[in-house]
């Protein structure tokens, strides 16, 4: 009896937690929702936090796809600028389908339009890669999707009638809005939103049957093709929902509602690298820790440009004052780098991971196991008593 005692009160324990999560993550939610509307912030603040959101989107997305799903893919900048690009071209030049004598023109597509097509040939792509990723694993399947990453970095850096080049190229804005300080604030809330629902997307995959298959199959893959998980069918099933994911979030972004123009340097694979720290950082087995390490690292990188340091004891500076400023350039990442390496050598599950298992109970369940363990060792390791004649 004390055994289910001690259960029911891990259970309720757990339960208690779960509903505290769920309490602070309505407040940070609600901090999302009045930040914009806080007058004292200025338009580069509500920048930053859009930028946090998008790379919130790429981190949590190859979290689901390397973390959940075992597929350690360097493509997913790529395929971000996919659907990118093909939203600002077909915007720009429309479709001609030139065997069937068909021919669209630019005019017939709106802003969204163009940004749903994107995202389509985004995940059209996955499709075909996934398909040709079949038999890769580890290693293998890193190298292919950075070779394939710096072939389509390098075919939009040298088309450049096509593709303005260096210049990069500007896609169709999404929001029509004239007065500057507005436009920004409905650009927040639509890359908040689109942060949030991709999310939910993702959450429901990875906590569905399809979730559990793709967990087995970063597991063993060939152990979960024997229980009978068609693993060709999951693969490629995962790299094009996740292809499409960051495809949208590129086409959406670069509609100058984060940024301008997509340029062939955000394509690099130092991006991608950063996109991988940020989800490890915060827990690349975690969607809400890989989303949460890269708004968090996004926003610590930008505010760490100039650091203000004040000077104690009454000292001056050259020109009198009391402060001054470090403009720290390619400290911030370096700084970042010894991050990224503590994480690694002492916390390998994520800075966020002690905080999410927490809130989730899983601390308990996993005591629990290992309790159970270890009475089950303990049980089968006692000698056997000698019936009595």
């Amino acid at each position: 009896m004390e055994y289910f005692r001690q259960i029911e009160s891990r259970i309720d324990q757990g339960i208690g937690r779960r509903r505290l999560g769920y309490v602070v993550l309505g407040l940070v939610i609600l901090f999302f929702l009045w930040f914009p509307n806080d007058t004292s912030q200025s338009n580069y603040a509500k920048t930053v936090f859009i930028s946090g959101f998008f790379y919130a989107i790429m981190s949590s997305s190859w979290a689901l796809l390397a973390g959940i799903a075992g597929q350690f893919s360097f493509g997913h900048m790529a395929f971000m600028g996919i659907g990118a690009y093909a939203a600002g071209l077909i915007a720009r030049d429309g479709i001609v389908f030139a065997m069937l004598g068909i021919a669209i023109t630019p005019e017939s597509f709106s802003a969204l339009g163009a940004i749903i097509i994107g995202t389509l040939v985004a995940g059209l792509v996955g499709l075909v890669i996934g398909w040709l990723l079949l038999r890769l694993r580890a290693a293998y399947l890193a190298l292919f999707t950075i070779a394939f990453s710096e072939l389509f970095r390098i075919m939009m850096l040298t088309e450049y009638d096509y593709t303005g080049g260096s210049n990069g190229l500007s896609l169709r804005p999404l929001l029509q809005i004239a007065d500057v300080d507005t436009a920004r604030q409905v650009e927040y809330y639509l890359m908040f939103a689109l942060l949030i629902v991709c999310l939910l997307a993702m959450h429901w995959v990875a906590n569905s049957p399809i979730g559990l298959f793709l967990r087995a199959m970063r597991e063993d893959e060939d152990a979960a093709s024997a229980l009978g998980v068609n693993v060709v069918r999951y693969k490629i099933l995962i790299f094009v929902f996740t292809s499409m994911i960051v495809g949208l979030a590129g086409a959406i972004f670069y509609s100058d509602v984060g940024s301008e123009r997509i340029i062939p340097e955000q394509l690099e694979v130092l991006q991608m690298s950063l996109i991988i720290a940020y989800a490890v950082i915060g827990g690349m087995e975690s969607l809400i820790g890989a989303a949460a390490g890269a708004f968090i690292s996004r926003y610590l990188l930008e505010a760490m440009r100039e650091v203000v340091i004040t000077l104690p004891f009454g000292l001056t500076t050259a020109d009198g004052g009391d402060a001054f400023v470090w403009e720290t350039g390619a400290w911030r990442f370096a700084l970042f780098g010894v991050v990224m390496v503590f994480t690694l050598r002492y916390m390998r599950n994520g800075l966020l991971y002690p905080f999410i298992t927490w809130f989730s109970g899983r601390d308990l369940a996993m005591k629990e196991t290992v309790s159970k363990r270890k009475d089950d060792d303990d049980y089968a390791d006692a000698p056997l008593e000698a019936d009595d004649e």
